[in-house]
């Protein structure tokens, strides 16, 4: 039986995907402070400052590689993030990967699948979305984004246990609720 090789060939992760290591008892925070439902290029920042050209044209890894697929638990498995680049991923490809994926358009079979508690609770997730967009009405007619499938897990919580299989560099996204104090009205 041919065992399934899992090793890290000293590529590392860059520091701005990193957070707590594995097996700590807290979290702590990773440098970019994102939540996925808006587009990085415009609200991602670090240390409370927008991300800067300087960040985002940093390799994802070192060595640079030019293929890196992230898994999370949470998405549902036809939802690939594949993040290419011929001269190494960046950290704006590996962003903005994840932001095409999740604000893709859910898909009538995924619906389908869906128990009906979760439909009333994405249901929902999509009518404060609206509700909260400059135009209500063009976002309540282009439908349900997978986005809104996460409720509230939605803030960006840094990549983790980059392994290669079978040929294939993958990692892990990790995404949390917004635990950010909220300003009191």
């Amino acid at each position: 039986m041919a065992r399934s090789i899992t090793r890290t060939h000293g590529v590392k992760l860059n520091p701005l995907f990193i957070g707590s290591p594995s097996g700590e008892r807290y979290h702590v925070q990773v440098p970019i402070e994102w939540d996925v439902r808006y587009n990085p290029m415009h609200y991602a920042e670090v240390a409370n400052i927008p991300l800067l050209s300087s960040h985002l044209s940093q390799f994802a890894t070192n060595p640079p590689i030019p293929k890196l697929q992230l898994v999370c638990d949470l998405l549902s498995p036809g939802w690939e993030i594949i993040v290419r680049n011929p001269t190494g991923v960046t950290v704006q490809d590996v962003l903005e990967a994840i932001y095409e994926t999740l604000r893709g358009l859910l898909r009538t079979y995924e619906w389908e699948g869906m128990s009906l508690k979760q439909r009333s609770r994405i249901e929902d997730v999509h009518r404060a979305r609206c509700t909260a967009s400059s135009d209500p009405e063009y976002t309540r007619l282009a439908g349900v984004r997978r986005v809104d499938c996460l409720l509230s897990t939605t803030m960006f919580a840094g990549l983790t246990s980059l392994v290669r299989r079978r040929e294939q560099w993958q990692v892990v996204l990790t995404l949390s609720r917004d635990f950010r104090p909220r300003p009191y009205y």
